[in-house]
């Protein structure tokens, strides 16, 4: 069984709420414009993100470890087979111009009445911290996570470790909230309660378990999780 809330029972609210930022905080959304120019349809963007969290869960998997921009560098080039080179870096400037969805304050301004607020991202903290402060979510952030500072990309294990040693706070105090399954099962795995915030209805995968909660955008995901009444 899964340590963490799952394997004590039912879970608290918690005490540091940890965000996923990529496909979490902000849209992927304006990307589809340049995929468009650079000949792909942009329905690319999701295709290629996909491949690019894959590439690397493969690496940590493998025990290996390279930065998220060279990981997406080298699958934008598969995914973009023949296209000039020009047209694939204006693609990789353009994960630095990524807008927040709509849900993403509310729901972080609604933590820091309750908690504290960190991110755990696969990419760089320069370029997290950079997005954010573009995003005007910077100043809801008491820290932000990168797997650079442990060498493994998310849903590894040490990220998610990291982030609750930095906090001080015991791992079944911390929350993940995300929009991606593999980062639920990541977070759960690591003993942390788990937010899934699925804008889109999907099916949770099966394989994955389940979430402690789920929401249709991340306020009310935050909401449930400080509505939970169990304790650890």
């Amino acid at each position: 069984m899964a340590k963490g809330s799952q394997a004590l029972g039912s879970p608290s609210p918690p005490e540091v709420v940890a965000f996923d930022v990529i496909g979490t905080l902000f849209s992927l959304a304006s990307l589809g414009p340049l995929f468009d120019a650079a000949g792909a349809p942009p329905s690319t963007a999701d295709v290629w993100f996909s491949r690019l969290v894959g590439d690397g869960c493969a690496l940590t998997a493998a025990r290996d470890y390279q930065p998220f921009r060279d990981v997406a560098r080298a699958s934008l080039r598969d995914v973009l087979p023949g296209t000039k080179a020009a047209a694939r870096d204006k693609v990789l400037a353009g994960l630095a111009k990524l807008d927040a969805f709509p849900d993403s304050a509310p729901a972080m301004g609604r933590v820091v009445m309750n908690a504290r607020v960190v991110v755990i991202s696969n990419a760089s903290a320069d370029s997290t911290r950079k997005l954010l402060a573009r995003g005007g979510l910077d100043a809801f952030v008491d820290a932000v996570i990168s797997a650079e500072d442990v060498k493994k990309w998310k849903p590894a294990s040490d990220p998610y470790a990291f982030a609750a040693a930095t906090q001080d706070v015991p791992l079944e105090r911390m929350a993940m909230v995300t929009a991606h399954p593999w980062d639920v099962v990541g977070g759960r795995g690591s003993g942390l309660v788990t937010g899934w915030c699925n804008r889109s209805a999907a099916t949770f995968p099966a394989p994955f378990g389940s979430p402690d909660v789920t929401g249709r955008n991340l306020l009310e995901v935050v909401e449930r999780l400080f509505a939970l009444t169990g304790t650890t």
